[in-house]
């Protein structure tokens, strides 16, 4: 029978890496990043493991339920490593596609696992009539409830458009913009290609690029003149971008980022949606909504929100730093704090079910 003292270990090594792990975010160091993560993980896995024996037989549900949990941790284990970052993605995650990666499509059906096997463990204290065993109204309203806070939070939905937003150009004219993949900027589907200005008009300034007989290019530039303050000129020789950073506003005073999520992910996404939805209903139906159980599977879910967030928010355009890179490596990790937090409930939420799942 485990002691106090071997079930205290995996929270303590949990204690230990899960700070160390924000720490190396806030520092940029991404060796630390890998580790204390991969340690974290092992934490759960290792007080699912250590679950103490009762001196009397266990139930049957009992054994399979704490079976199904140990399997749904090593997946997420599995999972938590796919979704590692490469070290070029991770010190420049404005240039790096997560969301498009073969890693990040393993990582999200490792979780999907995770969920799965979760929900089959709950199921395990479902006995004789279903219908009189699970708290149906319970369950339907958490599920419910799940899918309102998801649309609140950005995420996909079935019957909302969300791969387009409306806006206006200078014009006053309405235009719909699109984002193909996280981290690129969106761009106007109607966007008309720039008229062609004559010769006299470009190279006012300066000379005519040309290449000689002998072969050699002229690489003169003509640096166009500073338009005058108040001129409407909307010509590319002027400040205004040809591509703008953001088309749409985010919401909640900005709490919560505007997505670019890919077509293609999309229908993933929502599968994925589902089945944590299902499996917070199902720890709040077989439990109740006071429980370990339900406060472990939440927690868990809001993680993944925040992971969504991270993965596919658009990020603003910062631009070229001349700073050091040790200067650089003390500024932390672009998104480190909000990271932080979401590994906080991430990692918390596991290591309860872990504990109280099979309860």
């Amino acid at each position: 029978m485990p002691t106090i003292s071997t079930l205290l270990a995996p929270l303590s090594l949990l204690g230990l890496s899960l700070p160390a792990l924000i720490v190396s975010e806030s520092k940029s160091f991404y060796p630390g990043s890998a580790v204390f993560k991969l340690t974290a993980s092992a934490a759960f896995v290792w007080r699912s493991l250590a679950s103490p024996s009762s001196a009397t037989p266990l139930l049957p549900s009992v054994l399979s339920a704490r079976w199904w949990i140990t399997f749904s941790l090593i997946s997420g284990l599995i999972g938590d490593f796919c979704l590692i970052p490469s070290k070029k993605s991770y010190y420049n995650p404005s240039g790096g596609h997560e969301g498009d990666s073969v890693w990040f499509k393993l990582g999200m059906l490792a979780f999907m696992i995770n969920h799965a096997g979760y929900i089959g463990a709950f199921l395990q204290f479902v006995k004789g009539d279903v219908m009189s065993n699970m708290d149906w109204k319970v369950f339907g309203g958490m599920f419910v409830t799940c899918i309102i806070l998801g649309d609140l939070c950005g995420m996909p939905v079935p019957w909302r458009e969300d791969g387009a937003a409306i806006t206006h150009n200078s014009n006053g004219t309405e235009v719909r913009t699109r984002s193909g993949s996280p981290r690129l900027p969106t761009t106007a589907v109607d966007t008309k290609p720039l008229p062609e200005l004559s010769q006299q008009t470009v190279f006012k300034k300066g000379p005519r690029h040309s290449r000689s007989d002998s072969g050699v290019t002229d690489l003169s530039i003509s640096i166009p003149s500073t338009p005058k303050s108040g001129s409407n000129n909307n010509s590319p020789t002027t400040s205004t971008p040809l591509l703008p950073s953001s088309t749409s506003q985010s919401t909640l005073g900005g709490l919560i980022p505007k997505m670019a999520i890919p077509a293609d992910m999309k229908p993933l996404i929502i599968i994925y949606q589902l089945i944590i939805t299902t499996m917070v209903a199902s720890a709040a139906g077989t439990r109740g909504l006071l429980s370990e159980r339900l406060l472990g599977a939440f927690m868990f879910m809001v993680s993944d929100v925040m992971v969504a967030w991270d993965t596919f928010g658009i990020k603003p355009s910062t631009p070229v730093s001349s700073a050091t890179a040790g200067e650089k490596q003390c500024q932390g990790r672009q998104g480190w704090k909000s990271r932080g937090v979401g590994w906080i409930l991430y990692f918390g939420g596991q290591y309860i079910l872990a504990a109280y799942g099979a309860q």
